[in-house]
């Protein structure tokens, strides 16, 4: 009988702990979803309870609608073909706080920094993940620092940090560079097709 009271007091323990991880989460305060409209090259990545995604990721655009909700456009290279997949974030009551409806995830923006770089917290179910992404393929001096620094404080491993963002120094580096040229050609023909719209 005894043990069986330990197993549930130490079942208790760990799941308010596991409730804590969660509420703990900071969030930006006075989060605007529109200044984070843009082109973002993820930098750093670190999981828990979590297995990593066989991609090289190259950037996200964030598109955000005026109600608050985001369409991330994430481009990666898989099998060593381009692909483009978008996601679709949906906002909640509270500023800074998403959910993935594909997914069920719930996302934070922790720290943002809209000019240079936003740390994002995902979790779904008892699995976490942290996210670092930049206006700029290198980051500004520091910004990793912060990121080790939140991860640490949030009970991630800081030793299974993975940097990103490695494509254009990679095996892959020929499908980054055709990767690029074929996205910049989809957004020229766009704009194009916009002009001609206004003229006719």
């Amino acid at each position: 009988m005894k043990a069986i009271l330990l197993i549930i007091l130490l079942a208790s323990i760990c799941l308010l702990h596991a409730r804590a991880d969660i509420t703990d989460v900071p969030v930006h305060p006075d989060f605007d979803a529109q200044k984070l409209a843009g082109t973002w090259y993820p930098i750093a990545v670190v999981l828990k309870n979590r297995e990593p995604v066989n991609t090289i990721p190259l950037d996200d655009v964030i598109e955000p609608s005026a109600e608050g909700d985001l369409v991330l456009k994430m481009r990666y290279i898989k099998d060593g073909e381009c692909q483009v997949t978008d996601v679709e974030v949906m906002h909640t009551d509270q500023p800074g706080v998403f959910t993935v409806p594909a997914t069920s995830e719930t996302v934070r923006m922790v720290d943002v920094d809209y000019e240079s770089y936003h740390i994002v917290h995902v979790v779904v179910n008892d699995s976490y993940s942290m996210y670092l992404l930049s206006r700029k393929r290198k980051p500004l001096r520091g910004v990793k620092k912060i990121f080790r620094k939140l991860a640490k404080t949030l009970g991630f491993d800081v030793d299974q940090i993975t940097y990103e963002n490695l494509a254009g120094n990679s095996e892959f580096g020929g499908v980054f560079e055709e990767c690029t040229t074929s996205i910049i050609s989809i957004i020229v023909l766009q704009m194009t097709l916009t002009a001609l719209c206004h003229i006719f």
